[in-house]
């Protein structure tokens, strides 16, 4: 909601935006000549860095690469050998390879070399490729024949259809033979993002910038402005808003090379968390569990990560947190005790609760939850659920695998080199003071401030992330 509705409520004071004087503060009856002793706390959901989790995560640890260029390029390697797919079913009969007789399989890669062994999947069928593979259309022709010493056995028909994955076991040959198995190679697959440009001013006129205040205003670190001038909280609103409008295009940037800005340039855009992650493991639940979070990591990390390094960072809102709490409790019930972890004190001071944020699962996993603000942020999330009355995005969970190879992190904030610019544009007042003597850029008794930044996010393996999206259908 835009503003705070209570019964408690017995003013509100008009808003406004970018350009700042007298006018707006009377009307706020924020502007007085004296000063009374009060103080407006001001409570914000993005004060600090600290409060932006996606910054804090990448840039505030270090996990950072800094370019030249407004696009980069990365190269991730997968894995050295993969399943061969049928594309078609080159037999007509049911009983192929029977009495030791060649058939044929069309597959979509030339790989395979006489002598190696390859399998569809049932290790039941073992067949040895038998004569160099012949183009065919799009795919290549391999004559087979099943291995064993029952001339009665034949493959599954079922095997030889579209789509049927074979893969190769091993490479077997005669005595004195002169052909060897097949190797195959990884190429590297090429990445390509781009980053965001971001900026942001604000104006103040110079009878405004040196205005009293009725209030004391209070930062979100319980500093309080001494001076009472309007100045310390628009320097102070407009760095909260800053960090948080750059968070929130970290999470959801959308690429956009199209949409052209006031000079007709385009306004390009980087991807966000959530863009990245459209290709990872998404999945929707309606309820959470301990069962579903194990399968869903174990779907993750299975094949693919070493057991010893399946660490990773699940982001959530509030009812997330509580949703989370709720499946381990669930989970972990037949196992809790009365003890001094749930259960403190004695007498009539005990006190009861605790909150599960961390799960160790099978196989080496370890999950830690954190706090996402973006996602409860109710200025920006409209779709509410419909019994909580919260928003959906409340309950998402994007798990983010920050590991990597030989030190590196599987998760980047990259920033242009030079990219981040500051600076005033002064008329008679200046951010220092009111200007007695110095160079002006216009004539106006205001200057303005302009902040500009060139950022991204980097994700080299969204393989090894992914989101659990809450769908109440």
């Amino acid at each position: 909601m835009a503003r705070a509705q209570s019964k408690l409520t017995v003013l509100t004071r008009p808003w406004h935006a970018n350009f700042t004087e007298t006018n707006h503060l009377g009307a706020a009856f924020m502007a007085e000549p004296h000063k009374f002793d009060k103080v407006l706390t001001r409570v914000f959901t993005a004060s600090r860095v600290a409060d932006n989790p996606l910054t804090a995560m990448t840039k505030g640890m270090g996990r950072t690469s800094e370019i030249s260029s407004f696009d980069w390029e990365w190269e991730l390697m997968g894995s050295s050998s993969r399943p061969l797919i049928a594309i078609e079913d080159m037999e007509t009969g049911t009983t192929p390879g029977k009495y030791g007789v060649e058939f044929q399989i069309k597959l979509d890669e030339d790989w395979f070399k006489p002598g190696d062994v390859i399998t569809p999947g049932d290790k039941k069928y073992l067949c040895r490729v038998q004569r160099e593979s012949i183009a065919d259309g799009d795919g290549f022709i391999y004559y087979v024949q099943l291995m064993g010493d029952d001339q009665a056995a034949f493959l599954d028909p079922d095997y030889t259809a579209v789509g049927v994955q074979w893969s190769k076991l091993f490479s077997v040959y005669e005595e004195g033979g002169d052909q060897s198995g097949s190797t195959t190679y990884a190429m590297p697959m090429k990445l390509h993002s781009n980053l965001s440009t971001y900026r942001k001013e604000y104006s103040v006129t110079g009878d405004a910038a040196n205005q009293a205040l009725v209030t004391a205003l209070m930062d979100a670190n319980g500093k309080v402005y001494k001076d009472y001038k309007w100045l310390k909280y628009a320097e102070a609103e407009y760095w909260i808003q800053w960090y948080k409008e750059k968070e929130r295009g970290l999470w959801y940037g959308q690429t956009n090379n199209s949409i052209t800005g006031a000079n007709g340039r385009v306004a390009r855009t980087g991807p966000g968390v959530q863009e990245l992650l459209a290709d990872s493991h998404i999945h929707n639940y309606s309820t959470l569990t301990e069962k579903l979070i194990r399968e869903y990591l174990l779907d993750i990390f299975f094949g693919r990560v070493d057991m010893s390094n399946r660490n990773i960072v699940a982001y959530t809102g509030e009812y997330g947190m509580l949703a989370f709490h709720q499946a381990m409790m669930n989970a972990s019930s037949p196992f809790l005790t009365t003890d001094t972890k749930f259960v403190q004190g004695s007498g009539g001071n005990l006190s009861f609760g605790g909150q599960f944020v961390k799960y160790n699962g099978p196989n080496g996993i370890t999950l830690t939850l954190r706090h996402n603000p973006v996602y409860d942020d109710r200025e920006i999330n409209f779709k509410q659920h419909s019994s909580l009355l919260v928003p959906m995005e409340s309950m998402r969970f994007t798990f983010l695998d920050f590991g990597g190879k030989a030190g590196m992190s599987n998760i980047k904030y990259v920033h242009k080199k030079g990219g981040y610019k500051l600076g005033y544009v002064s008329g008679l007042q200046t951010p220092y003071g009111a200007n007695k003597g110095g160079l002006m850029s216009n004539a106006k008794d205001a200057y303005t401030m302009i902040v500009h930044d060139q950022c991204g996010i980097q994700i080299d393996d969204v393989t090894r992330c992914g989101e659990l999206i809450l769908s109440e259908n």
